[in-house]
């Protein structure tokens, strides 16, 4: 059984700036806290108290404030042994000394977000592929994962400059699901989600949130309406690309890309439409009865059959049971054998692909959820960076966070601007620096030309948008994070 991550914290009285174990977005069995994840969320609390005390405040507001989020990431150096991120204890004591020590000015498009649409309760989680992970009922989604929290965790709380909906499809006709329950049993149905787009970017004055559409090829027997649906999502919904899950049946059974039957026929109509990006989500898939149709390998024939789409891995094929590796403190981070590393077997699959194929140049790998889970493994974290950046490139690996999920990403997103590569590892595993230049490919530059989004326009726009005002207004009324963590660990 699973419990929320809010729910087990509030009970031990323990909101850490970082949750400090794999946290489910419920679609992967959760793992335990491991030996290593309990020590460091141990030395955050023994840390957090010494520091609060010299602040004169109590350590749950320590650990809600900036320096809180440092004493985090000084614990991870400590109990690896090893600067993994790049912070100074100064942080603790004074907020303008993380200013200066992380990048300013960073443009971020969060690739991977999600909400659920006000009013609705537990039916989507009642589906049989939750209920084989044990997930209770939600509770009062309408306070925890809706549209205001939504807002306030991704733009308010983090340093979130835009963000990409992204919903889980559920069948469009009524003999799936019965009549006239199609939103209702949807977390976040298209066209909600569209009109949640339009809200924002007409609030902010300024474009702030982007949208998949939820159509594929598998949701209708009839090519004829899955093409009409395509239609509408492009040419109404003003979708900006597609998100797929080819191990989730819905309508008729799992399906592959390089399916010539099935998938060609949705690729050639979206060229016609001027539709070029399809995201799918690979690994993370073990609670599937079709994990195997999760596996990336689908993805190199497509992608070299159709030149013009470009193809974004979600989750980089990293698959469940990576903790394997989690007994790697310092010095054996550089001992172990990175081929037999606990779930990145399949991320590594695709990274072949691309080696023994340089024309796979269309195809890009998303790190949302996946790098969350390696922030407090950063071996796993360095060896996922590493192995995407020497077979991809820094300008194919798109940035993700996969929240509300994960609560605000802003601890996500202090981890990749901090984080640094062992030098040991690049000597090693023939891995290079992540530098501060491919940090900003990752974070957003990368996204902003497969989007076809106007940087130049954007960066004008922005910092002068309702929505900065807002935040700015939010943050000098003393608005702080929750630290809550929005998915599922075990009860």
């Amino acid at each position: 059984m699973m419990r929320r991550k809010t729910e087990r914290d509030d009970a031990l009285d323990r909101r850490l700036p970082i949750p400090c174990q794999m946290v489910s977005n419920e679609e992967t069995t959760p793992i335990a806290q491991t030996e290593i994840e309990a020590r460091i969320e141990q030395t955050i609390l023994d840390d957090a108290s010494r520091y609060s005390r010299k602040l004169g405040i109590d350590r749950r507001m320590f650990l809600r404030t900036s320096g809180g989020l440092a004493c985090a990431f000084l614990a991870l150096n400590k109990v690896f042994g090893h600067p993994f991120f790049d912070v100074d204890e100064i942080e603790v004591y004074e907020q303008a000394a993380t200013s200066e020590i992380l990048p300013k000015g960073v443009f971020i498009i969060d690739s991977q977000n999600h909400f659920c649409q006000d009013g609705i309760k537990t039916d989507l989680r009642n589906a049989s592929f939750l209920k084989d992970i044990g997930a209770p009922p939600l509770g009062n989604t309408s306070d925890d994962y809706n549209f205001k929290t939504f807002i306030k965790e991704i733009f308010f709380d983090s340093d979130t400059t835009m963000g990409l909906l992204s919903g889980v499809p559920t069948r469009f006709d009524t003999q799936f699901w019965g009549k006239g329950s199609e939103n209702r049993r949807n977390i976040l149905p298209v066209d909600v989600a569209a009109s949640a787009r339009d809200q924002v970017n007409q609030m902010a004055g300024s474009q702030r949130l982007l949208l998949h559409g939820q159509i594929a090829p598998n949701h209708y027997d009839n090519f004829a309406q899955c093409a009409e649906e395509m239609e509408r999502e492009v040419k109404l919904l003003k979708i900006d690309g597609w998100k797929h899950y080819t191990h989730t049946p819905l309508a008729t059974a799992a399906w592959r890309f390089d399916d010539e039957k099935v998938a060609y026929p949705f690729w050639e109509k979206s060229l016609q439409l001027g539709m070029t990006v399809a995201c799918v989500h690979k690994g993370l898939a073990d609670s599937s009865p079709n994990e195997k149709f999760a596996h990336p390998g689908d993805i190199r024939k497509a992608a070299l059959d159709f030149p013009k789409m470009n193809f974004v891995a979600y989750h980089s094929g990293m698959r469940h049971g990576y903790r394997a590796f989690s007994t790697g403190v310092t010095p054996e981070y550089v001992k172990a054998d990175a081929e037999k590393l606990g779930g990145l077997e399949w991320t590594r699959d695709l990274c072949r692909d691309r080696d023994q194929n340089p024309k796979m140049t269309n195809v890009y790998c998303e790190i949302g959820s996946v790098f969350a889970m390696c922030v407090a493994d950063p071996v796993m974290m360095a060896h996922l960076l590493g192995s995407l950046k020497k077979s991809f490139g820094a300008d194919h690996i798109i940035w993700g966070t996969d929240c509300l999920w994960w609560g605000s990403p802003q601890w996500i997103i202090q981890a990749m601007k901090r984080f640094q590569m062992p030098e040991a590892m690049q000597k090693k595993w023939g891995y290079s620096a992540i530098t501060n230049a491919d940090k900003e490919k990752i974070f957003g530059l990368n996204a902003a030309k497969l989007f076809k989004v106007d940087l130049k326009a954007q960066r004008k726009a922005i910092p002068n948008d309702y929505m900065s005002r807002y935040k700015t207004a939010y943050l000098e009324g003393g608005g702080l994070p929750d630290n809550k963590f929005y998915g599922w660990v075990p009860a």
